[in-house]
C-alpha cells in the first residue's frame, strides 16, 4: 500500500501523516489541508505580508517551538511550508522535536500554488 492508497482512506489520515517523510507531492499535502490538517506557514512576517496561501498560518521557523508548545493535541496533523521548502523542512524536525509525529514538509509555496487549483 503506498502512502498516497493511505491518505485516500480517511480513516488512517493520521497513520498516513505520520508516515509521511520528506518533501511530499502536493497533491498529497492539499489533500490533508482539505481534510482538516493546518496549513502553517514557517517564512518571516515581512514574507508572508506579501503573499501567502489562503487560511495559511503564519508561524515563523524562529517562533515554532514556542508555538508548538502551547499545543496540547500532538497527533494533530500539520502541512508546513516556506518559500524554497528548506525552512519547511526545518520547521517540520521542529515539529518531531517537540513531539509532534503528524507534521508534513509541502516544500516550497509555489509548488503548492500551481497545484492548488487542481485540486478544487
Amino acid at each position: 500500500m503506498t502512502d498516497a492508497t493511505i491518505v485516500s482512506d480517511h480513516s488512517n489520515l493520521s497513520t498516513a501523516a505520520t508516515k509521511l517523510a520528506g518533501k511530499q507531492e502536493t497533491d498529497i499535502c492539499w489533500q490533508l489541508v482539505k481534510q482538516g490538517a493546518p496549513l502553517i506557514d514557517v517564512r518571516n512576517p515581512d514574507e508572508f505580508a506579501l503573499d501567502h496561501l489562503p487560511n495559511a498560518i503564519n508561524v515563523p521557523l524562529t517562533e515554532l517551538a514556542q508555538w508548538l508548545r502551547a499545543h496540547k493535541a500532538k497527533q494533530q496533523q500539520f502541512v508546513v511550508y516556506c518559500g524554497a521548502g528548506i525552512r519547511a523542512q526545518k520547521g517540520c524536525d521542529i515539529f518531531e522535536a517537540e513531539g509532534f509525529s503528524c507534521a508534513v514538509n509541502a516544500g516550497a509555496m509555489k509548488d503548492l500554488l500551481c497545484c492548488e487549483s487542481l485540486n478544487n
